[in-house]
């Protein structure tokens, strides 16, 4: 994936064609499904993560 910048004519939303905004929101909706697959099992919540298929294994000895 490469770095791109987007000009000033792309950021503006207001006066872009309407077919555009949708190919622009299709793009990216299909970029956010990308990786669905690899991180389908993880949970994660601030720091933690963990894939909720592998049982957490107490350790009972103090």
């Amino acid at each position: 994936m490469e770095d791109e910048f987007l000009s000033e004519e792309d950021l503006d939303l207001r006066n872009l064609p309407w077919d555009e905004v949708v190919a622009y929101w299709n793009l990216w909706l299909r970029q956010a499904q990308a990786t669905n697959d690899l991180d389908e099992a993880y949970y994660s919540h601030g720091v933690f993560v963990r894939d909720p298929a592998v049982p957490i294994v107490e350790d009972s000895e103090p």
